[in-house]
Parts: C-alpha cells; structure tokens; sequence
C-alpha cells in the first residue's frame, strides 16, 4: 500500500477482506479489539478485570490518579482558559468579603 491511499474498510473498521470465524464471533455480536474496549470502557470510569471477567467501576484510587494525571497533562490554553474566570470569581468573591470586614469594623 503506498503512502497517502486510503485503505477500504468494512463495517467493524478492518481492511475489507478480513475473514471473520464464526466460532470467535458470531455475525450477532460485534466484536471489538481489546484496546478499543478498554477506550471506550475508559471513557465511562469502567475496566474490564480478567480475574472475574466483569466489567466494574474504576477504583477511588484510579480515579484519583487519573484526575490527577489528566489535571497535570493539561495544555497552556486549557489552563488559561479556566484560570482567568476562577481569577475574576475569587477576586469579586475577596472583594465583598472585605467589604463586609470593613463594614464591621467602621460599624463597631
């Protein structure tokens, strides 16, 4: 195949020509890639353990890393997109707490 052809693909996104064993897959099923599975699994906070061969809901510690990764891996405009509203909102949030503060003190 050379470089820049688009490949024709058949319903499950394989290169037409893909034989499919009935034994594997039955024409009822879709059946998906270990790898797509767990994207699409990952996208809903869900894993598939191999132990008990269930699909089950992501650990608070998972969760927890994976925030924090996803948190850290942000990029520059991402960041200033949220920090410049959290800024003006804790800025007018600051300025009415010292205006009571002041309040109080020139009332007392």
């Amino acid at each position: 195949m050379e470089e820049g052809e688009v490949m024709d693909l058949d319903q499950f996104g394989n290169p037409v020509g893909t034989v499919y064993r009935e034994d594997m897959c039955p024409p009822e099923l879709v059946c998906v890639p270990k790898e797509t599975l767990d994207e699409m699994l990952y996208g809903i906070d869900m894993e598939y353990n191999e132990t008990t061969q269930m699909i089950e809901p992501m650990g608070d510690a998972e969760a927890i890393i994976d925030f924090t990764q996803t948190l850290l891996t942000l990029d520059f405009w991402t960041l200033l997109s949220f920090s410049i509203p959290l800024t003006v909102m804790a800025v007018y949030g600051l300025s009415i707490y010292a205006g009571f503060k002041w309040l109080q003190k020139r009332l007392s």
